[in-house]
């Protein structure tokens, strides 16, 4: 079972362990995910299946997800992960995405961890799904990460700084990282993960992890702000050029 005691490694290679299973899972239930869909009056529509797996405990969710009568035959489908804090829900996903130490490192695939909090679905609940895609309804927490991570399947990381969000610097250290997605900004706190043998913070780096604190809609965002969040990502491409 995943516990937030476990270092990022950890908590990769748990999810990665569960793969093939979960990928069994959904050939058998897809066929009944597409039955649910063909019965839906009204779009989009969805299919969440809760999978328990007794061998890691971990519980995983498979979201099924119709944007029109056209796509019920092949719908979407997400996977994510529940993870418990005492009483505190979290939504994990792994990840890995490409990762140099320094120009003349090797390239590697960083295993990356991506945590959601209960607050940031609500916000993007309140601020994208509510306003933009649906009539006034009441949705459970899955369905809200569900229909996120079917939308919003590119995450790309940038820097913050005091055009993007002008108290950045309040919230310490782990606080400089935004994640950009299509429908949005989303604010996060990052850390990385080092070995015991590791020293200091020269040494290269094992794994890496984001929580998701908020989210802002590009509505919510004034001109200066998204001025600044596309010089952003344009130093983000022209990074990962540099590094390739």
């Amino acid at each position: 079972m995943i516990v937030p005691t476990m270092s990022y490694i950890e908590m990769y290679d748990s999810l990665v362990i569960d793969i093939e299973k979960i990928n069994i899972r959904i050939q058998k239930v897809g066929p009944k995910a597409v039955k649910k869909l063909k019965k839906s009056r009204t779009f989009p529509a969805w299919y969440i299946d809760d999978y328990n797996i007794p061998s890691t405990q971990n519980h995983h969710v498979i979201f099924f997800y119709a944007d029109n009568y056209l796509e019920v035959d092949k719908p979407r489908y997400e996977i994510f992960t529940i993870v418990y804090s005492g009483f505190q829900r979290f939504v994990i996903r792994g990840l890995r995405m490409g990762y140099k130490h320094n120009l003349n490192s090797e390239l590697v695939m960083l295993p990356q961890i991506h945590a959601y909090t209960n607050h940031f679905f609500q916000r993007y609940n309140e601020r994208f799904i509510q306003p933009y895609l649906f009539r006034k309804i009441d949705i459970t927490p899955d369905v809200i990460a569900g229909i996120f991570f079917v939308r919003n399947k590119s995450v790309t990381p940038i820097d913050l700084n005091e055009d993007i969000n002008m108290n950045y610097k309040d919230y310490g250290d782990s606080n400089k990282k935004g994640i950009l997605v299509k429908d949005g900004l989303c604010y996060t706190r990052s850390a990385v993960w080092r070995n015991a043998e590791m020293k200091n913070s020269d040494d290269e780096i094992e794994a890496m992890m984001f929580l998701y604190t908020t989210f802002m809609n590009e509505s919510n965002l004034n001109e200066s702000q998204k001025v600044a969040i596309i010089k952003e990502y344009a130093e983000v491409l022209k990074r990962c050029k540099e590094l390739l």
